[in-house]
């Protein structure tokens, strides 16, 4: 009723009780009967006629209508046609509204400019119909437009039938458009989790569904690290996609994580993003012309935050989006980078802050922000970054409160631990192995402890390392000395002391480094540095020091040199803004640092002199041999990876490597080379030994990034490499846990997050063991190392109990070790964690958000009941696709997918049989992905990969799986559904054998379309009419009964399709005769389809224009709820900063300013965009056209027959 009452424009209460509902109706002197009949669905026309007593059978609504205005007494008013009449004669030219083939595709007429003189054309403008260009616009002159004609398939219905298409052949045309039908009348079925070729969690269909109850998709995703964001992130674009709500992407992410969001979609997903940098810009002016906007030539892209920064790039995209583009989206991964930050009292908008606020966000439709972290403990931060989420929500400087139902609308907020605590075992244990480093006699002893979350600590294991020298204990003991005698109180001095201390806590190497580059500036610079030190970091090093570990065990240069192994750097000519600073240059200007700031110091002398002396001696007799932390990992390699990894002291040995891989993280380019060479030479007498490390280090181009992981993540079989030494450049970004679980620290790194990102690349979702370890270095001899063991203790407690909290922990952590490690320290890690405000400000306003278990488990279960009515409603499963490629190859001209022997993870893998030259780009999708430096001739010539239909517990390249938007998948699939407009392989018409029934029965189909704005495809479904069969041949021969055992037609057929092959052939005479009758017994079912259609796009329209009108409602309380916010605020006193002076407070305060002018800016456009923006929302579902096609006929014969 509260529908009717929108339909006419009588006010009536929303909250109403029956009773008040249609007293409020029948007051009203607006509702006429034939309006209120023309309005009323089919199932009410029933009902009517059922409580008047009048005939109700009719599946016709005009029929119904018809009858019930006679038992009414209103004989004047005429009663709805139906919607699809019979078909009109067929036009040279079109009107709008209809259906045209112009340029092989099908178009939607959306208006017809007439000549304006004889010798002139018809306009005509189009918006495409087809799946892979939909709403895409074109205008064209008619008359001298070749090939363009006016599209009436109702008209010829199935055509000329020369013979029956075999059961199975029908049976995958069936089901190609079952999977294509999509529908926005409900927001509780799913379509992507089907279309994507990804291990489906539970967990993830949360924010899928989330999205598709808000009128715009603006979705915050914060979950936590590791539980798959990108994945959630990829179905909802998917989804929306597929519901013609999206056309233009946008993907903005650190310049680590591009090739990742690029891989995984195009994997995943189906869909191919384009990174933008340099290299597309040049390949698009070669393609297109030099005046070519770059952002025009796609539509779904990805970009780095860093490369967004630059005005050459950003600015065409801004021009290319206008004020605002229509069914775009923007993803903002780690979008936590562009909230305001500060240290201080109030957070204060940053350079990107403003460009995506102001720039880039308002030009977007949709919005999907990711990030694990989204509080920095600030709530004007927090409000900024949720306004740019969703504008008509937040408000900047409006402080979000606890529980408030505008966030939690918006944000899907779980952490791994919450989803544990439910019983989920899809995520890995994580115990954290303390390795400490003890002194015993003239060597060590390596000591492991293992701790599982929440558990007391346990000793694991104990080795011993023999004879291995202490240079580093020496060393810090003398850099305390050192840095107490020179240290200044304040200024740049105190940086030397902070970055020499840290790189001594890394290697010996690294701090020699940074030691000489001191010594060579400090005071006169009078003190014998190295002379080297200076000269080694030239590009025309191409050489490295042979440390060769005797039998012995002692390891000392030798003096000998022996090709350096090759590290991948980007191109010279490519951004360093695209692939981050190279951790050789990052070393050249650390050091250079340390030299600029020694210049500050006095000059030592004394005391001083003799210590600094001292370093640099022991330092340079040191800094290529291997330390204790080296000989650990060769004993631990030795034990867990392969028996022939030479160790000190050890026996040579041979073993071959085993599958396991391991990853080593260190901060410092210098400790990366030192343990390239220190572990290169352990390992180069092993089976491949010249193959089993590899580097990753900033700088690196894509290809080289790309091709490290698949090496990594590959089968170890066919890739050797097996450890990976990485600096902080390969923390974020990369998935790297298919066949490793183990993780050093070889370093602790002083900034926590960086730490937690590093464990991160191997716990998280789809790694295959039940159990990670993360190890660390300690030596219980050396003070700082006490305070990097609490360091890594509370991280890992912050993680597991503080949840966004440990951000803001985590953060003040930072700062407190940003003062170098002394005595003082200890406490100060301590006091870190004593936030009050700014961790109850988190707790209240983003914490409030996590649900407690039972509603965490009751939106799982939701989405579960969802995906299981989605999949009933969809019929797809994985044995139907199989079947319908099988068939497709086969009208393709090739034979069948060819079973293997061997089984994958349980399933079976099947190979592709031959196809022509014409398939190879689309089979580059199943190849391997192709090497740097490889011709594309010889990659083409490699064989399909094998292929399985449902997703591997591993992310390997060896095997594709093959979902509905596999571009392979796409090109078979579309060939079922061009049949009866482009492609012409199929009659539509078969018979199956049916052995439960006594009686033929013959299913008419016809597909149900009605498109929108901009022919967005908003409703899709097949109607079914099926009818008993009698061959008198009197006109009743096929006639509905609305029977029981004719609504179960269709479900009986779906049963028989699947076991065809079993049942007995159909004779070959009755074949015949039925392809002789099959076009006039669609013709006499037809007008059947068409009322059954009718009746469905009416309740399918209602149902449409019930959700816009209550999307429409919802937005207009919002910005009232919003509008009532900011006026509250605005009434706040502006005191905050009054008894503070300084520029960091001028700064703040400025910032509270020119977010309460935003505020009043704000709340001056409100008011406009409760009278327009409603209503644009509500026209989105307004159906602009309703279309009907023909579809097929399917007898189904009984076998007892035959």
């Amino acid at each position: 009723m509260i529908e009717l009452a929108r339909h006419v424009g009588v006010f009536v209460p929303q909250r109403g009780t029956k009773a008040e509902l249609v007293a409020a109706l029948a007051r009203s002197e607006q509702i006429r009967t034939r309006s209120l009949v023309g309005w009323m669905g089919r199932d009410e026309l029933r009902a009517a006629c059922q409580a008047l007593g009048v005939n109700a059978s009719s599946r016709a609504r005009h029929e119904l209508a018809e009858r019930l205005l006679q038992a009414l007494g209103d004989r004047k008013s005429a009663p709805p046609t139906g919607l699809f009449g019979a078909p009109s004669a067929q036009r040279l030219t079109p009107v709008k509204g209809d259906i045209a083939l112009v340029r092989q595709r099908q178009y939607l007429v959306e208006d017809v400019v007439p000549p304006g003189a004889p010798n002139e054309a018809t306009r005509v403008d189009l918006v495409c119909l087809d799946d892979d260009a939909q709403g895409v616009r074109l205008s064209v002159l008619w008359e001298i437009e070749l090939g363009a004609k006016v599209l009436q398939p109702e008209a010829e219905g199935l055509g000329t039938v020369a013979s029956l298409d075999p059961p199975r052949r029908f049976a995958a045309y069936f089901h190609a458009l079952t999977w294509s039908s999509v529908t926005a009348t409900r927001a509780d079925l799913f379509q992507a989790p089907f279309r994507a070729g990804i291990k489906l969690l539970d967990h993830q269909l949360t924010p899928l569904k989330k999205a598709l109850e808000l009128p715009r998709a603006n979705l915050f995703i914060a979950d936590d690290v590791g539980l798959g964001k990108t994945i959630e992130a990829g179905l909802v674009m998917q989804e929306l996609a597929l519901r013609q709500r999206v056309d233009f992407v946008l993907v903005v992410c650190p310049a680590a994580l591009c090739l990742q969001w690029r891989g995984e979609m195009e994997k995943r997903f189906g869909q191919r993003f384009e990174i933008m940098g340099r290299e597309l810009v040049a390949r698009r002016r070669r393609e297109r012309g030099f005046g070519v906007n770059t952002w025009s030539t796609h539509n779904r892209f990805i970009v780095s935050y860093q490369t967004l920064r630059r005005p050459d790039y950003r600015e065409p995209l801004l021009a290319h989006l206008g004020p605002r583009m229509k069914k775009s989206l923007l993803v903002l991964d780690e979008a936590h980078t562009a909230a305001p930050a500060s240290a201080s009292l109030y957070a204060v908008d940053s350079h990107l802050t403003s460009m995506i606020r102001d720039e880039l966000g308002p030009r977007f439709e949709n919005r999907l922000f990711l990030s694990a972290t989204p509080h920095n403990g600030h709530s004007n931060s927090f409000s900024a970054l949720m306004a740019m989420l969703d504008p008509q929500r937040f408000t900047r400087g409006v402080p979000i409160q606890a529980g408030s139902r505008a966030l939690s609308a918006v944000m899907v907020r779980r952490l791994k631990r919450d989803l544990q605590a439910l019983g989920k075992s899809d995520f890995p244990v994580r115990s954290v192995v303390r390795i400490a480093l003890e002194r015993e006699g003239d060597g060590f002893r390596a000591r492991y402890f293992e701790a599982e979350p929440g558990k007391a600590e346990r000793r694991a294991a104990e080795v011993a390392l023999g004879p291995v020298g202490a240079p580093e204990l020496e060393l810090s003991r003398l850099l305390a000395e050192y840095t107490e005698v020179m240290k200044p109180g304040r200024g740049r001095g105190r940086l030397v002391f902070i970055n020499l201390q840290k790189r001594l806590l890394s290697s010996v190497e690294a701090f020699h480094r940074t030691l000489s580059a001191h010594a060579a500036r400090v005071g006169s610079g009078a003190v014998s540095a190295d002379p080297r030190a200076s000269q080694e970091r030239t590009a025309a090093e191409g050489a490295q020091l042979d440390l060769r570990i005797d039998a012995r065990g002692s390891g000392s240069p030798s003096g000998a040199l022996r090709p350096e192994p090759p590290i991948a750097r980007r191109p010279p000519e490519e951004d360093e803004d695209a692939y981050g600073v190279d951790d050789e240059q990052r070393d050249v200007e650390d050091a250079a640092e340390v030299a600029s700031a020694s210049t500050a110091l006095a000059p030592p002398d004394g005391r001083a002199r003799e210590l600094l002396q001292r370093m640099l001696d022991l330092s340079r007799q040191h800094r290529h041999r291997p330390d204790a932390k080296v000989v650990a990992l060769l004993h631990w390699l030795r034990a867990e990876l392969c028996p022939g990894v030479s160790v000190p002291g050890g026996e040579r040995a041979s073993g071959a490597w085993n599958d396991r891989r391991v990853i080593l993280f260190t901060e410092y380019g210098d400790t990366m080379r030192y343990l390239q060479k220190a572990l290169g030479a352990a390992v180069e007498d092993t089976d491949r030994g010249d193959e089993r490390i590899a580097v990753f280090h900033g700088g690196m181009g894509d290809e080289a990034r790309e091709e490290l992981q698949r090496a990594f993540n590959g089968d170890p079989a066919e890739d050797p490499v097996r450890i990976l030494i990485a600096t902080d450049a390969a923390r974020e970004g990369l998935n790297l846990q298919n066949h490793c679980a183990d993780l050093f620290h070889v370093d602790v790194p002083w900034n926590p997050a960086r730490m937690e990102q590093r464990n991160g690349r191997i716990d998280r979702t789809l790694q295959p063991a039940r159990e990670v370890r993360c190890h660390y270095f300690v030596y219980p001899e050396r003070a700082e190392d006490a305070v990097l063991e609490k360091l890594v203790g509370k991280v890992e407690r912050i993680q597991r109990e503080l949840g966004s909290l440990g951000e803001v922990v985590m953060a003040n952590i930072e700062r407190a070790l940003s003062r170098g490690i002394d005595r003082s320290t200890a406490d100060a890690l301590d006091e870190a964690e004593r936030l009050p405000e700014l961790a109850e400000t988190t707790r209240w306003e983003l914490e409030s958000q996590r649900a407690d278990a039972a509603t965490l488990r009751r939106d799982i279960d939701e989405a579960r009941r969802i995906l299981g009515r989605s999949r009933k409603v969809m019929d797809f499963r994985e044995e139907l696709l199989r079947d319908a490629i099988d068939v497709g190859l086969d009208l393709a001209g090739a034979g069948p997918l060819v079973p293997l022997d061997e089984k994958i993870e349980g399933q079976q893998a099947f190979a592709l049989p031959p196809l022509p030259a014409s398939w190879d780009r689309t089979l580059d999708s199943l190849r391997r992905p192709r090497r740097r430096d490889e011709p594309e001739w010889a990659w083409r010539k490699l064989p399909p990969q094998p292929v399985v239909f449902k997703a591997l517990d591993r992310m390997g390249e060896d095997r594709v799986h093959l979902h509905l938007e596999h571009p392979f998948v796409q090109r078979i699939l579309a060939r079922f559904l061009a049949q009866g407009f482009g492609a012409q392989d199929l009659s539509r018409v078969t018979v199956v054998p049916d052995d439960r029934s006594g009686e033929p029965r013959v299913i008419a189909f016809g597909r149900l379309s009605l498109f929108g704005p901009g022919a967005a495809r908003l409703h899709d479904e097949l109607v079914a009419v099926a009818a008993p069969f009698r061959e008198s041949g009197e006109g009743d021969h096929l006639k509905p009964t609305g029977t029981d055992e004719d609504r179960q037609a269709v479900a009986h057929l779906e049963e028989l399709l699947t076991r065809v092959d079993r049942l007995p052939p159909v004779p070959e005479p009755l074949r015949r005769r039925l392809a002789k009758t099959a076009a006039a017994d669609f013709g006499v079912l037809w007008r059947h389809v068409q009322d059954e259609a009718d009746g469905r796009a009416h309740e399918a329209a209602q149902l449409l224009a019930a959700r816009g009108a209550e999307e429409a409602e919802d937005l207009r309380q919002i910005l009232r709820a919003q509008r009532a916010a900011i006026e509250d605020q605005l009434n706040v006193q502006l005191g905050l900063f009054d008894h503070l002076e300084g520029d960091t407070m001028k700064a703040q305060r400025e910032q509270l300013e020119s977010e309460r002018q935003d505020m009043r800016k704000r709340l001056a456009r409100i008011e406009d965009e409760i009278r327009n923006e409603p209503a644009e929302l509500e026209a989105l579902y307004a159906v602009s056209l309703k279309r009907l096609s023909p579809v097929g006929l399917v007898y189904l014969w009984p076998t007892t027959s035959f």
